[in-house]
């Protein structure tokens, strides 16, 4: 069960299509209580409890917490006995499983100090090559120009060392194949990274 932590329904269509690409047997839910996008530190708090509470209602044999921020993934692990994956935790595990240096394409500006929390956290830091946003919210990474940022972000990023490139937001799933051809190197879409990540831990424990 994959569980998209803000109210976009827009943005539950584009996980839903990573997700089942990665494993047919996923299913996505929308946290309606949750803001509209998850870009600042408050909407990052304001997402858990309604995510949590969406959890709730869905059983499943494991959860996927669907935006990069990783909102709630603690909080939801201590609540419950389902195992539980992080997209941004499972897109660096993937990713340094398929490089040795990450670039990550982030969408706001706001959300670099919160990640370099967390790529410390998780024992990334090392790993990370750059983190560079596209100065886009979640829900204008469709608009005109927006593909041409990305592109252009990650030829920076592999000029800054990165050898593999990971998506840092949920509304840049459309962009992945693309990317991927255009750039030459892994392009870690990370709703596919923790479905894959998922089911090959259950599989381990089955």
């Amino acid at each position: 069960m994959v569980i998209n932590p803000n109210s976009s329904e827009d943005i539950t269509k584009q996980i839903r299509l990573a997700a089942e690409a990665a494993d047919a047997a996923t299913s996505v839910v929308t946290s309606h209580g949750g803001p509209l996008a998850i870009e600042s530190d408050a909407d990052v708090t304001a997402a858990i409890a309604p995510m949590i509470a969406t959890a709730d209602e869905h059983t499943a044999a494991a959860y996927v917490v669907a935006c990069f921020s990783d909102p709630g993934l603690d909080e939801l692990k201590r609540h419950s006995e389902t195992p539980v994956f992080g997209i941004a935790e499972s897109a660096i595990q993937m990713a340094s499983e398929l490089g040795a240096k990450i670039g990550v394409i982030s969408s706001v500006d706001a959300s670099l100090p919160r990640h370099e929390r967390y790529w410390r956290k998780i024992n990334a830091t090392e790993l990370i090559a750059a983190d560079i946003p596209l100065g886009l919210g979640v829900l204008e990474l469709h608009t005109p120009g927006a593909y041409d940022k990305a592109l252009a972000t990650g030829r920076r990023l592999l000029n800054m060392g990165a050898d593999v490139i990971v998506l840092g937001c949920t509304g840049m799933t459309h962009m992945q194949a693309r990317l991927e051809a255009e750039l030459g190197v892994p392009v870690v879409d990370p709703c596919r990274a923790a479905v894959r990540i998922a089911r090959r831990t259950l599989e381990e424990r089955s």
